[in-house]
């Protein structure tokens, strides 16, 4: 009995996901599904439930969330009195780990939809060129899926073909195996995909191409594959310079921006209720209190930024001011809505480099400032030193949080998945980025760092006017984990709160790492614990996974669990 529910799990998440009632709705004729499919409504249906699945794996909280992405890096840290130890600390991570088990089973869910859809592509009343491009996106959107897979969890249950009837022995593949059924599959539908930033474009494609042969370049420490990356990676970036200043690029009033490449789609129109929106925007920060205090509703305070993170940031770096909410007003969205300068004040997080912020300094500041501080009004001054900064955790609004995703559209919702802003998934600077990540691969530190200085010489990135420059220059570096090092503190500035950090860190061998270095809840963890370059290299595969799987046996589990 046990062994049939892994292949009935697929099957069973498509009958009674989001993507059925949607169908549900539409088919109200009483027609069969080969029948219904075949239409070009019926088709199109299936289409909108490939992408919605997207929705499952980035955009929802609790034990659903985007956890696998962020979790247990140098980048975030536990908030006030979290005792989790699974994701965020390692020691207590086993193959039996929850969310670890629901971010395997929204992947595939969403694999499954999309199989559905290629399922009933051939016999769809749709033109050949309309067929054309849909299978292309369908056929990449499955690749990319087995991707995210394989970034998690090494080789993978390649699932290409859909769950009619129960399926119980379905084999692991080999990480090599596993990297050319993906990179065939991309590279046999890019060409087809739309031109497109709101569904998976040829410029998407090209991207994620690059991230996957990048990937495949450390893992198999394969050459060939960094220099097929940078292939991707300009085409990607098809001659296209980073031109948006980074306040502007993350307004909500700016989505779906050149920049951006590819996006989890958040039309409020299409939701189903205003509380079944995303999370990201609850993500990154402090709790800010209850309905009564007018604060974004509401902070889930899953993680806070890490104290290492600020001290990534240069006092010359305007990312930092666009990055964090350093000013909360008595209306949190007066930022967006208002003139600030009338507005009151709830929250100051001051700093300044070279220096601690002094008790003078605040009783100038709020001086200066008291007729407009609210009642309850709080301080927070970035602290030199890792402890004292750390010393009012468990109070709200401790520190500050990421803006970056804030969703002033949805501010009367008291949810955490109110957000109607979309899910950045792909970017240019990430495809700049991949670029130099290639380029380190193969011992090219002069171009890496090029093409890294591209992105940081975006307009305003400089608060005064000059170039900003990196921390430390990728070209000096003295050896390719050296490089590594250097690359990754700019990523870390450039991509704070975006869903990338856990498999950069994995790929580039530097998990452990960073986190040893950065993360205060890891720093003293014991050393089996951690995620290394073999052992526990990888995420464990859900316990349940392999004991519903025929096909599969202790023996299929990664190494560490």
């Amino acid at each position: 009995m046990m062994k049939r529910v892994l292949s009935l799990l697929i099957a069973v998440y498509f009958l009674f996901s989001g993507c059925s009632k949607f169908l549900d709705e539409d088919n109200k004729s009483g027609i069969t599904n080969d029948e219904f499919y075949k239409t070009k409504v019926g088709f199109e249906s299936l289409m909108t439930a490939s992408y919605n699945s997207l929705r499952d794996v980035y955009g929802q909280d609790g034990e659903n969330a985007p956890w696998l992405f962020f979790a247990g890096t140098d980048m975030y840290q536990r908030p006030r009195s979290n005792s989790d130890e699974t994701l965020m600390r390692y020691t207590q991570l086993f193959p039996t780990e929850g969310r670890v088990l629901a971010f395997y089973k929204n992947v595939y869910g969403g694999i499954q939809r999309v199989n559905m859809g290629l399922h009933y592509i051939d016999g769809a009343k749709l033109d050949d060129a309309l067929k054309t491009q849909y299978r292309a996106e369908l056929t990449f959107l499955r690749a990319f899926y087995h991707f995210l897979l394989l970034e998690q969890f090494g080789g993978i249950v390649i699932n290409a073909e859909a769950t009619l009837s129960p399926r119980t022995n379905i084999p692991r593949s080999s990480l090599q195996e596993s990297y050319a059924f993906i990179i065939s599959e991309m590279e046999k539908s890019v060409e087809n995909l739309p031109v497109s930033n709101l569904r998976f474009g040829k410029a998407a494609g090209y991207h994620y191409l690059a991230k996957v042969y990048v990937t495949k370049g450390w893992d198999l420490k394969d050459n060939a594959a960094f220099t097929k990356a940078k292939e991707y990676a300009l085409k990607a970036i098809d001659g296209k310079a980073i031109t948006i200043p980074f306040e502007t690029l993350w307004s909500p009033k700016n989505e779906n921006n050149a920049e951006f490449l590819f996006s989890v789609q958040y039309d409020p129109a299409s939701l189903p209720s205003n509380t079944s929106g995303n999370a990201q925007q609850a993500f990154f920060g402090p709790y800010l209190g209850g309905t009564e205090t007018g604060l974004k509703k509401y902070m889930a305070a899953i993680v806070y930024p890490s104290w290492s993170l600020h001290t990534f940031y240069g006092q010359n770096d305007a990312r930092y001011n666009a990055t964090f909410m350093l000013t909360i007003y008595n209306s949190y969205y007066d930022y967006y809505e208002a003139d600030t300068s009338k507005s009151n004040i709830t929250a100051y997080y001051p700093r300044v480099w070279g220096r601690d912020f002094t008790t003078a300094d605040s009783l100038a500041w709020i001086n200066a400032h008291k007729t407009r501080l609210k009642k309850g009004f709080v301080m927070y001054p970035f602290k030199s030193n890792e402890e004292a900064y750390r010393y009012a955790y468990e109070r709200d609004m401790t520190t500050p949080g990421i803006k970056k995703f804030d969703s002033p559209a949805s501010k009367e919702v008291w949810s955490t998945r109110a957000s109607v802003r979309d899910i950045v998934l792909a970017r240019r600077a990430e495809t700049y980025f991949l670029y130099a990540e290639a380029c380190i691969g193969l011992n090219q530190f002069t171009e890496a760092a090029q093409y890294v200085q591209k992105v940081l010489d975006r307009p305003g990135n400089a608060k005064d006017g000059t170039r900003l420059l990196p921390s430390n220059d990728i070209a000096a570096a003295s050896s390719q984990s050296e490089a590594k090092d250097f690359y990754l503190i700019e990523s870390a500035k450039e991509f704070a709160g975006e869903f990338l950090r856990w498999p950069e860190l994995r790929r580039l061998g530097k998990l452990k790492e960073f986190n040893q270095r950065y993360n205060y809840d890891i720093k003293n963890v014991i050393e089996s614990a951690l995620p290394g370059d073999v052992a526990k290299r990888y995420r464990p595969i859900p316990q349940s996974a392999i004991d519903l799987n025929d096909a599969l046996t202790a023996q299929d589990q990664n190494p560490g669990y």
